[in-house]
């Protein structure tokens, strides 16, 4: 086993997915520490790459979905949407990438009597939080001229925000280089440890010290469990995405369409997604003929107007998914200098820099601007 030579860094990220990145990109920017990020394939060649790209607080919880919990992490996903427009400048100027961050209208529609009663008291409960949405009536919605299905009854509204995924992972690894990351090809295959610290990782025949280590490797966390002893409660949860063009002689809709059964995201670079699906489907990250049928039948309730789209590509990633639907942020019980950021699910890049930002005053021995306290590992914490 041999040592690579020179100065250790201070922190060695494993993943070089968004969450990975925005960390290291936060740990070298705001506290000057040396960070290399490893990544197996490639920067955000998973979920991170193949997102929607979607910034949106509302739909998450909901008004019934769990008191406290509920809001906490909706404030959450808040502050990490505001942090995108905050931080956005300097991302673009420090990695040269533009990745179309914009506002977007989105309109969620109810079908029915039960959905309109649902969907208004999201909107109370929204509106409670800071949340500018409104319920328009089916009258209000037909003046709005979009592709919605003639029977909708309403709908709330809102305007959210959008990038491109895969250009903005690359512009927060591009920026963290900036600040002096190294991004390295390669495979951690464990954890280095003196006592209960780890003081590095194991990259093929190499060991690579550092003075922290972070696991920030999506839904393959779970394998990293076996090298730190502890159960790692994250599983994958395949998502596919249809990739349209607006049918000939449609000029691409201004609004986004999202339901509980699918949505319709026209993109600022010309791209009109539909999707998505929720799979068990272990790690397997192949599309599906049924999943892009199941996907077009949701998409043609939603919007008939779009019966004839070309379909131009379909694309399937595997999120990250915890049993109790929030993300895994912070020490792992047991361990000193030993870091967990995964579980985020369908908000990756949503949080990317709240939980980057928060993650990385942590690991420098500061208290984060906003509390992980929820986020813990250790509400999971059992040895196996």
């Amino acid at each position: 086993m041999t040592a690579r030579p020179g100065p250790a860094p201070d922190v060695v990220i494993v993943g070089g997915g968004v969450i990975g990145c925005a960390t290291a990109y936060f740990l070298a920017a705001e506290h000057g520490l040396r960070c290399v990020v490893v990544e197996r394939d490639g920067i955000a060649s998973q979920a991170s790459g193949g997102a929607a790209g979607e910034l949106g607080a509302t739909g998450e919880l909901g008004a019934g979905g769990g008191g406290r919990s509920g809001e906490a992490y909706t404030r959450f996903i808040m502050r990490g949407i505001a942090l995108h427009a905050e931080l956005g400048p300097a991302l673009r100027e420090e990695s040269g990438v533009d990745y179309l961050l914009g506002d977007i209208p989105l309109l969620r529609p109810a079908f029915d009597e039960r959905e309109a009663d649902e969907l208004r008291e999201q909107v109370r409960w929204q509106r409670g939080l800071g949340i500018e949405t409104e319920w328009l009536d089916a009258e209000a919605v037909r003046g709005l001229g979009t592709w919605l299905a003639p029977e909708v009854v309403g709908a709330s509204y809102t305007v959210e925000t959008q990038l491109e995924a895969y250009p903005f992972a690359l512009a927060v690894a591009q920026a963290a280089e900036r600040h002096g990351v190294e991004i390295r090809s390669g495979e951690v295959t464990g954890i280095l440890q003196e006592g209960d610290r780890a003081v590095g990782v194991r990259i093929g025949g190499e060991e690579l010290a550092a003075g922290a280590v972070l696991i920030a490797t999506g839904p393959w966390a779970v394998h990293a469990g076996a090298w730190m002893g502890v159960e790692v409660p994250v599983s994958p949860l395949r998502g596919q995405i249809v990739h349209l063009a607006p049918p000939e002689g449609t000029p691409m809709s201004s609004y986004g369409i999202f339901h509980e059964t699918g949505y319709v995201l026209p993109k600022a670079g010309g791209d009109l997604l539909a999707g998505t699906t929720r799979e068990l489907a272990g790690f397997d990250r192949q599309p599906t003929s049924q999943a892009q049928n199941d996907i077009m039948e949701a998409v043609v309730r939603l919007a008939p107007a779009l019966i004839d789209a070309p379909i131009r590509d379909l694309t399937a990633c595997l999120r990250p998914s915890t049993p109790d639907g929030l993300p895994l942020i912070g020490a792992v019980a047991g361990w000193r200098n030993l870091y967990l950021s995964t579980g985020h699910l369908f908000k990756g890049v949503t949080l990317a820099l709240v939980s980057g930002r928060s993650l990385a005053q942590l690991m420098a021995g500061g208290t984060p601007d906003v509390a992980l306290d929820d986020y813990s590992p250790a509400r999971f914490a059992g040895a196996r």
